[in-house]
């Protein structure tokens, strides 16, 4: 008796923009998080076998009053029941960080939820692909799904371009966790 294997969905393949090395740095808005200040942070992602997820990590450096320093490991894959795209971090600082995304054309939005100062908090990115080196990125933060802060904006870049298999450039999108010191664990 042979057994079929799953084959990824389609929606996987725009996942393949991640794949390879992005260097980011910009600034955090001061706000009710804190003061802000600089960040950055350099991100590896690549297929897991199977091509149904991609696993990444990254390093980022960021103001000691919004957490500091630190790591996180994150997975991207696509959820066919839901129809949406999913996205679990999982950070040095203790956080756990559950996003759901959509895409339309060059454009993606993650949501997810978090807190700050002992009280809910909505987290929206949204991304709009630029060229296969670079996209826009704005990270909002609010209290009431309503008013929206801008808690995060900049242009991340890759550091070099990645290839899929056949040697062709990959399109899709690429994603980042930026989040208030205090988030759901």
């Amino acid at each position: 008796m042979r057994i079929n294997r799953p084959k990824p969905s389609p929606e996987l393949k725009k996942l393949g923009y991640f794949v390879g090395t992005w260097i980011r740095r910009r600034a955090i808005a001061p706000g009710p998080w804190r003061t802000g200040g600089k960040c950055s942070w350099r991100e590896r992602t690549k297929w897991m076998t199977g091509r149904f997820f991609l696993v990444g990590r990254w390093n980022f450096k960021m103001p000691a009053d919004l957490g500091g320093d630190g790591g996180e490991l994150f997975v991207l894959g696509f959820d066919v029941r839901k129809g949406v795209y999913t996205f679990d971090a999982f950070s040095s600082q203790g956080l756990h960080q559950i996003s759901k995304g959509t895409c339309s054309d060059d454009t993606w939005t993650w949501n997810s939820d978090g807190f700050q100062g002992g009280r809910p908090l909505q987290q929206k990115m949204t991304m709009r692909i630029l060229w296969l080196t670079r996209y826009t990125l704005v990270f909002e933060v609010s209290t009431d799904g309503t008013t929206w802060l801008s808690f995060m904006r900049g242009k991340p870049g890759r550091s070099r371009l990645a290839s899929n298999r056949y040697g062709q450039a990959s399109r899709g999108t690429a994603v980042v966790s930026a989040k208030p010191r205090e988030s759901t664990p």
